[in-house]
Order: structure tokens, then C-alpha cells, then sequence
């Protein structure tokens, strides 16, 4: 059951996964703005506010989550490197999957791409090398100077 609070008080801040309001207590009038910091293992979502609003009606404004637990940088596999648009990240979030591209080099050697994704754990699922050399050529004979 809700404490009663006066007319035009929006009461607590709304809860929000992996991030805590600057402030819980106290009263919330129309027009009150309280930023939200993210929890410990979690970071700020590129282009996603942080703040938000006790509008008429009393009601909080909306607010995309600002924060997400992410993975570490994807490992880096010898034959393969991340994708161009997965290299331009600074934020892995769990469930997100990033894919690898042969290096110069090399040819993929797996009917499928290479993928890795963060778990839950905060982990990378396991990311085979997905890419051969593309030389096959036998060792060169070497020669030997004559007399």
C-alpha cells in the first residue's frame, strides 16, 4: 500500500535495471529532476539520458534504461579480427553477439562466420579460429652455392 504524499508529489523515483536514483527521500514536486548513477559492473549507454522528471499529473517521465552490465573486449583470435562495425563499440551488453572477418591472409575455413557472445556471467562464449592460411605452397628448396 502507497504511503499517502501530498497533491502533486510524484513520491520515489521509479526503479531501473543496473542503475540507482541520486535520491529516494523526500517530497517530489512538479518539476523535480533526479539523476540516476549506474551500480557497480554496469556502464552508461551511449546516448541514453540519465535524468528524469516529476511532470503534472504527478508522473515521472520516461527513461530508456541508461545502463548495462558489458563483456570486456572480445578476445582476439590470430586469424580473424572483429568486424568493422563490432570494433567501433566501447560497450559490449549481455546477449549482444559480435561476428570476426578473415585477416589478410587467410580464408574462412568454416561453413559458417565466426561469433562470440556476452553471457550473463560476463563472459565470451567461446570463439573457434575460423580462418586458414591461404598459402599451401611447399617450403621453398633452398640452394646451395656452387663451388
Amino acid at each position: 500500500q502507497r504511503a499517502s504524499r501530498p497533491a502533486g508529489d510524484c513520491g520515489p523515483p521509479p526503479p531501473l535495471p543496473h542503475a540507482e536514483p541520486s535520491s529516494t527521500r523526500g517530497s517530489f514536486p512538479v518539476g523535480s529532476k533526479v539523476t540516476y548513477r549506474c551500480l557497480a559492473g554496469a556502464l552508461r549507454l551511449p546516448g541514453h539520458g540519465d535524468t528524469v522528471e516529476c511532470l503534472p499529473g504527478p508522473r515521472w517521465s520516461e527513461l530508456p534504461e541508461p545502463c548495462a552490465r558489458s563483456c570486456a573486449s572480445p578476445a582476439r583470435l590470430r586469424s580473424a579480427a572483429l568486424s568493422e562495425q563490432d570494433q567501433q563499440r566501447n560497450l559490449y551488453p549481455v546477449g549482444i553477439t559480435v561476428s570476426y572477418a578473415c585477416r589478410a591472409g587467410y580464408a574462412n575455413s568454416t561453413a559458417s562466420a565466426a561469433t562470440s557472445t556476452c553471457l550473463a556471467d560476463l563472459t565470451w562464449s567461446p570463439a573457434p579460429e575460423p580462418c586458414a592460411s591461404e598459402c599451401h605452397c611447399p617450403a621453398p628448396a633452398l640452394s646451395v652455392p656452387r663451388p
